[in-house]
């Protein structure tokens, strides 16, 4: 749940990112923004307003931050914790997007749309490949969503809980079941963070969190 602060603060970005809009398309949009993320435990405007931090640090290495913001708040829009199909969800949301541009002046549909396409699965190949870093504005988008897995340990418990809440159509069986799966994976692949920056600064810390959280889920099989 977000606190009236940050609900605050994220009005300020919103109304600023949509300064040349009219009131009442905005005000439509920020409701529905709200409803939406107000909907889950996980998902919700308090991870939106930590990617939102992250951006306004690394903002000066995107090559578009006005699109990259846009993508930020649409990438999680649509959410559905029972779908098994990550591509669908990114798809929805691109969609979503695009229903927003069709009722403004908006140049940048496709290239937001691409974004959130493209970071469906969190994934890309500097994850996969060895002492390689990624540039992109993908890369950063993709970073900012997975960051909380290098925060601290306090952090990464309340993250965690807020998960299990997200995926409590799962028995207990399930979701250690499912969640094992992609812990492992980020283990095994080389890298959890494309970028140099948000590299260096989570990598470890991720592994860690990521390692005790494993420890404690096969404790319980």
């Amino acid at each position: 749940m977000a606190t009236p602060k940050v609900l605050q603060e994220f009005r300020v970005r919103w109304d600023d990112l949509t300064s040349f809009m009219s009131d009442e398309f905005k005000e439509k949009w920020w409701q529905l923004i709200c409803e939406k993320y107000s909907q889950r435990p996980f998902h919700n405007l308090q991870h939106l307003a930590e990617q939102m931090t992250l951006f306004d640090v690394y903002k000066d290495k995107l090559k578009d931050r006005y699109a990259t913001a846009f993508a930020i708040i649409f990438k999680h829009l649509e959410y559905d914790p029972k779908a098994s199909d990550a591509e669908e969800i990114a798809a929805k949301n691109a969609q979503r997007l695009r229903e927003f541009c069709q009722e403004t002046t908006f140049d940048q549909e496709n290239y937001v749309a691409n974004l959130l396409i493209e970071s469906g699965n969190n994934c890309t190949d500097a994850n996969l490949a060895k002492d390689t870093f990624g540039e992109e504005d993908l890369h950063y988008l993709i970073d900012f969503d997975m960051a909380w897995l290098g925060s601290s340990p306090e952090e990464y418990q309340k993250h965690k809980d807020a998960i299990r809440k997200e995926y409590g159509h799962f028995n207990d069986e399930e979701y250690t079941e499912q969640r094992l799966k992609i812990l492992r994976f980020f283990l095994q692949i080389p890298n959890i963070y494309a970028t140099r920056e948000l590299r260096d600064t989570f990598e470890n810390k991720a592994r860690q969190n990521i390692q005790r959280e494993i420890d404690e889920l096969e404790k319980s099989v």
